[in-house]
């Protein structure tokens, strides 16, 4: 009895822990990240002097008086703030930085893969996996539509990586299944079955199924 116990408690803990891993894919909501052509008010409230607005370069940097250049493209605006905060601490005695965001990219969700038009398309309001893929064009024949991945961004280096039965969703009208979409939300459309894929898996690796990569790093 006791041992039958054990496994029943078990088998739940694991199908929780499972549950959770989907919801936080459903649930997660990320901070915006910096991206080229966004605008930052930087202020420095005990060096006002040192105050700047600049514009994130193509490359992802921007440059400050008080830091030089500086990476900042794939950051949140706290992390930019702490970046800025370390840097300028060489030169500035515990300096307290602020950061406004004046103008940035319109979020946007990309699509790539076997789709009749595969490319970057605006974030608006509330959209799915299956609006994705509708905004796109729809599938190309022979696509497979049973297998389609979706990659979230879940910080500068990682993304997290959920596969998807459209077909399905469409058929079944299984909406729980319709995940979602979040900024710089990645949607992958195969001809094949993709394969063993790992969970998490590092941007970088995404040149495996975008070309070129869906955003910048």
């Amino acid at each position: 009895m006791i041992s039958a116990l054990r496994a029943a408690t078990a088998a739940i803990a694991i199908m929780t822990a499972a549950g959770a891993g989907e919801a936080a894919l459903h649930q997660r909501v990320d901070r915006y990240r910096l991206q080229p052509s966004d605008v930052l008010e930087v202020r420095f409230r005990f060096s006002p002097e040192f105050n700047e607005t600049v514009s994130v370069q193509p490359d992802g940097f921007i440059t400050l008086q008080v830091t030089g250049d500086l990476k900042v493209a794939g950051f949140t605006v706290p992390e930019a703030t702490q970046e800025i905060v370390q840097k300028s601490a060489k030169v500035l005695h515990d300096p307290e930085v602020t950061i406004a965001l004046k103008e940035f990219v319109k979020p946007a969700f990309y699509v790539g893969g076997n789709v009749v038009k595969p490319g970057k398309f605006e974030l608006r309001g509330e959209m799915t996996v299956t609006d994705a893929i509708t905004s796109a064009g729809g599938f190309s024949p022979g696509s497979k539509d049973t297998d389609v991945l979706l990659f979230r961004r879940i910080s500068r280096e990682m993304v997290e990586v959920k596969r998807i039965d459209v077909k399905r969703t469409i058929e079944k009208e299984a909406l729980r299944e319709d995940i979602g979409l979040q900024p710089n939300d990645s949607i992958y459309v195969s001809k094949s079955w993709v394969g063993k894929i790992d969970r998490f898996m590092q941007v970088t690796r995404l040149g495996m199924y975008f070309n070129p990569l869906p955003f910048k790093f």
